[in-house]
């Protein structure tokens, strides 16, 4: 038998706390609320009733602000909230020092029942990492926004992150779906919608809203991390270095030399502080100093390849479109500083 959602609507609660992001945690709440409701009205000109029951769930009832000083009204508590069967979480603000459970404890237990109770668990950007410090992701894949690599890695290393990734599933019949950048709660929302309430509503939503699912991932919006690290001295003086001497033909090897360690003592303690091997991190480096003049300069392509290291223009290519999923044409086109000024 099919559900009748206008008279039993799909029950989404959306969690919320000081530390998560308005645009998110709204953005989510406007777009599942309007399924039904939104295109009707748009098309028809006659108001239907909305296909979900969404909801802000907070710690306590009392509005506070969240990043960015944006108002937030829950609509239940904790304790009140105990019917949903989706749970999302938009992003955290996670520092480096604290874990998830150090700061939002009673909403991980919280969603750790909902879920134990049947819930599916849906997370834009870092809400993720609510997820894993939960233990729920461990031997699973997951994603969240790039930045959020390095965290992953240390605090979560039974868990395989994928930052290249727009969503990823995880749990006994894909119980847990993840989007990663900051943007891609859109994608979220969307499959949330063709799974549950079906195809044909996701792609009125997104003609509604003018919104394209992203199915190549985050990698071109990518930036290395280049966080000096203080534990060891050798691999810190040689980022230091490496900030300016990146584009120094066989920099890997000159790493080496400053550093007076065997090579294989130095990959070792150099991926053990960065999370990247040499090589990588030198590439990385050298593809974002390469998008940054392909965004804000008009030089050629190969002056460009040059500029950053590679005299091989044909091989800097290769690696561009490697790293980042697009040819550098097709990333100044996207991303130049012009493009963003001009009408589209």
């Amino acid at each position: 038998m099919s559900r009748n959602f206008e008279a039993d609507p799909l029950r989404i609660d959306i969690l919320a706390a000081e530390s998560c992001r308005g645009a998110i945690l709204y953005g989510l709440h406007d777009l599942l609320a309007s399924v039904g409701t939104a295109w009707s009205y748009l098309t028809e000109g006659t108001f239907r009733p909305p296909m979900t029951r969404v909801r802000i769930v907070a710690r306590e009832k009392e509005p506070f602000r969240c990043i960015g000083g944006v108002p937030v009204m829950p609509d239940a508590t904790l304790e009140e909230a105990d019917d949903a069967e989706i749970i999302c979480l938009p992003n955290f603000r996670i520092g480096e020092a604290d874990r998830p459970k150090d700061v939002l404890g009673p909403e991980i237990d919280w969603v750790l029942r909902r879920h134990t109770a049947g819930a599916r668990l849906a997370s834009a950007c870092s809400g993720a990492a609510l997820l894993a410090d939960a233990g729920l992701l461990d031997g699973e894949e997951a994603t969240a926004h790039w930045s959020m690599r390095e965290i992953f890695q240390k605090r979560y290393p039974k868990v395989s992150f994928c930052p290249d990734r727009t969503l990823t599933f995880a749990g006994e019949g894909d119980s847990i779906v993840m989007s990663g950048g900051m943007a891609s709660w859109q994608d979220l929302a969307l499959y949330l919608i063709a799974r549950f309430l079906g195809p044909e509503h996701a792609a009125r939503s997104a003609r509604f809203y003018c919104v394209d699912p992203r199915p190549d991932g985050q990698r071109h919006y990518a930036a290395p991390m280049r966080r000096l690290q203080n534990e060891d001295a050798v691999i810190r003086e040689c980022q230091e270095w490496l900030a300016d001497g990146y584009g120094k033909s066989d920099a890997v090897g000159r790493m080496v030399a400053r550093s007076g360690l065997p090579r294989r003592t130095f990959d070792r303690r150099f991926r053990a502080a960065t999370g990247y091997s040499p090589t990588d991190y030198v590439q990385s480096l050298r593809i974002e100093e390469a998008k940054q003049l392909l965004e804000m300069e008009e030089l050629y392509v190969d002056a460009i390849a040059e500029e950053v290291g590679y005299s091989d223009a044909r091989a800097f290519r290769r690696l561009f479109n490697k790293k980042t999923g697009l040819s550098p044409a097709e990333y100044r086109r996207r991303f130049s500083s012009s493009g963003f000024l001009s009408a589209r």
